[in-house]
């Protein structure tokens, strides 16, 4: 059984990456987290085959009383969180949102896989209106579930 953590605060976007992934990975246990600080003591106490991280995420959830500041690059300091732990980790920033305080998705995608090597994924690209994201999301999870990863 696959084991996924979706970090991710927008509850459309959320609902439906985890009926395409239930609906494509019989197999596969989804946990969801809405916000940074769930996110970081989701990967702290658990362990996950594949995190798909949105990048800008609320420091914490709505339900703790946080939820006002969001943290823009939220699913990268996730990422940098377990580098400097040195975990072992499979991650995908899927975001609706083309730059980051000016730097790209591309920009991004390759700073992150240079940093990370093979723990980083890739950087793709949510519309609602597009189906490309679960191509190229089918392709990274058919990666990580495969023996050679």
């Amino acid at each position: 059984m696959m084991k996924i953590l979706l970090v991710e605060d927008d509850s459309y976007k959320s609902s439906a990456i985890i009926s395409w992934i239930r609906e494509e990975y019989k197999n596969a246990s989804v946990v969801v987290k809405s916000s940074y600080r769930e996110g970081c003591l989701a990967v702290f106490n658990s362990t996950f085959d594949l995190l798909i991280l949105d990048m800008s995420l609320p420091a914490r959830s709505q339900n703790s009383g946080g939820g006002e500041d969001t943290i823009v690059n939220g699913g990268e300091l996730i990422i940098r969180e377990m580098l400097d732990e040195g975990m072992l980790f499979h991650a995908v920033i899927l975001t609706q949102y083309e730059t980051f305080n000016g730097e790209t998705i591309e920009a991004i995608d390759e700073r992150l896989r240079y940093i990370c090597g093979d723990s980083f994924c890739g950087c793709i690209s949510y519309n609602s209106q597009d189906d490309s994201w679960k191509n190229n999301l089918k392709i990274i999870i058919d990666n990580v579930n495969s023996p050679n990863c």
